[in-house]
């Protein structure tokens, strides 16, 4: 397949009545618009339309279709080797790797697409967009979910489909309303012309508003405030930003600036600068209506607004303190997640249960039940951040978490069955229909739990080792959890087999027996629950024997 790069041509700014729908990366100058014609709509399948918009001040920047990189739908969008032209890469994310070129994607980069004033547009026709190897999109629907990545350098200039990129930035999903971007008239020649679109045209913000221009806006200058995105043009010598836009003071810039470092890569990917580390630099943008990094021209506020009405693809509240974050605390957000959990479910849920079926000593069922008490208390931290992630990222629908959220509804019933099995054991000394239920409850919680700890780490795109290492660990623990639970069960079986034949007491009989029992046993006594080494019971048999 031919590599898809265009020459740059300017945007007609004709009125037409297409609808689109536009999403714009917060605190950047990255935006993605969408239409899909009234065909596509109606049937699920069939052509749509997209544009990706970012400055060349970006290596490379992408749009996917899907919950994450693994099984997603990407188109990546980088600068030509002559520097004028772009080229469209398609490719299938496989999980936490590069993703790979997909010769299979049925796509075409239309007129208005290339280079202009430190911009890069490509404006993409896909007739592949609704099934892909991997997943699929039903554009009948009302919205869908989409994601974005991006890296910050210098540009990659290739004309190749194939081109290695270097690992993203940023990244983070959304959700795209698709009522608002059907349009029945598609003319690609100025389909995502600026200023037109009877459809709304929206920004993922923090607060879900739709931030309309239509006031003069210009860069904000090195002496009137501190920066607010990355520059269009990078900056010759020292930049001029108060040491006040740095939480730990101005950076060291180098004197002469060497913004390229000669190997593809600016200073600021290196930690040097605050480019690449939104922790370091308060992002300060005023409420004035202009794009981030830029004033109105006159001083003035928000004085008019757009034909477009303001529904969004937004990230909410929370998402904003999401967005604040930086990969690496993001990242450490996730370790934490999937630590607590896998304490939870690897270590302490099952140990609890191996101890009660195979130890024996007395106060057995406390230790067994402080175990699994502490197991929850820590997975309901660990549930906590997995929830505020998945909701972030938009993928609560996703198996792992709606597996983690079915896990800590049933475990929250767990310690009051368990105090119903014990109460009712020490009388009777049988299992009864809550014995069965903390028992079943308690052993799919622990297989369960272990199994979803392997899929929360695919959803990660984790590395391979970790996933070995989880793979190894989980399957040793899950086989011994496994063999102790049916060695307790086989030893159970035997011990009422060689119990003699018993007869039925009606609860009076046995309340007058306990009693009797009760005033003639010393303080040593043994209760007829057994929880530890013991001669007899007071009936001359083996005792019964206590187990989850």
């Amino acid at each position: 397949m031919k590599a898809f790069a265009v020459g740059a041509t300017a945007f007609s700014l004709a009125s037409t009545a297409s609808a689109v729908a536009t999403s714009s990366v917060p605190n950047t100058d990255i935006n993605f618009q969408l239409s899909i014609p009234e065909t596509t709509a109606s049937s699920g399948n069939g052509d749509i339309y997209f544009q990706i918009s970012a400055p060349t001040t970006y290596s490379w920047v992408a749009l996917g279709q899907g919950n994450g990189m693994s099984g997603s739908n990407m188109f990546v969008v980088y600068t030509s080797a002559d520097g004028d032209n772009v080229t469209v890469s398609p490719r299938l994310g496989t999980g936490h790797v590069m993703p790979e070129y997909n010769s299979n994607a049925d796509i075409s980069v239309l007129e208005g697409s290339g280079v202009s004033n430190g911009v890069m547009t490509a404006n993409v026709r896909c007739g592949s967009c609704s099934s892909w190897d991997g997943g699929s999109m039903d554009f009948s629907s009302s919205s869908s979910n989409w994601i974005y990545g991006y890296r910050s350098g210098s540009p990659i200039e290739s004309d190749s489909v194939e081109e290695s990129i270097s690992q993203h930035n940023d990244a983070n999903g959304f959700t795209w309303d698709l009522s608002v971007a059907r349009t029945t008239d598609v003319d690609t020649s100025d389909l995502f012309a600026s200023g037109s679109g009877s459809g709304e045209s929206t920004t993922a913000t923090a607060t879900g508003s739709s931030p309309t221009t239509s006031i003069s806006c210009t860069p904000i200058s090195s002496t009137s405030g501190c920066p607010t995105a990355w520059p269009t043009e990078r900056p010759n010598g020292r930049p001029n930003w108060p040491s006040s836009c740095f939480d730990d003071g101005p950076p060291a810039w180098a004197t002469d600036a060497p913004w390229n470092d000669g190997d593809g890569d600016g200073p600021w990917n290196g930690g040097h600068g605050p480019w690449d580390h939104s922790d370091k630099l308060r992002k300060r943008q005023s409420d004035n209506d202009c794009p981030a990094g830029y004033e109105p021209a006159d001083g003035s506020g928000s004085s008019g607004s757009s034909s477009g009405s303001g529904s969004s693809a937004s990230f909410g509240n929370n998402a904003n303190a999401f967005r604040s974050m930086s990969p690496e605390q993001r990242e450490k957000m996730v370790t934490a997640h999937g630590a607590l959990a896998a304490l939870a479910f690897v270590a302490l849920f099952p140990i609890g249960g191996i101890l009660v079926r195979l130890a024996s000593f007395t106060g057995l069922v406390w230790v067994h039940a402080a175990f699994q008490l502490v197991a929850y208390a820590i997975y309901i931290a660990a549930f906590g951040i997995g929830v505020w992630l998945a909701s972030n990222v938009r993928l609560l629908s996703n198996a792992h978490p709606v597996i983690g959220i079915i896990l800590f509804i049933i475990l929250f019933a767990q310690p009051i069955l368990g105090l119903i099995h014990h109460r009712v054991f020490k009388k009777t000394g049988y299992r009864t229909w809550s014995s069965y239920l903390h028992l079943t409850i308690g052993r799919v919680a622990i297989l369960l739990g272990i199994i979803n700890g392997g899929l929360g780490l695919r959803l990660a795109n984790a590395e391979q080792a970790p996933i070995i290492a989880y793979a190894v660990i989980a399957a040793v623990i899950g086989a011994t959890y496994i063999a102790a639970v049916v060695f307790g069960e086989l030893k159970r079986k035997r011990r009422l087999q060689n119990q003699p034949p018993t007869y039925h007491r009606s609860q009076k009989d046995l309340g007058h027996e306990m009693q009797s029992h009760s005033d003639s046993s010393s303080e040593d006594q043994q209760p007829m629950e057994w929880y530890g080494p013991s001669d007899e019971s007071s009936n001359g048999r083996a005792p019964p024997h206590y187990g989850s």
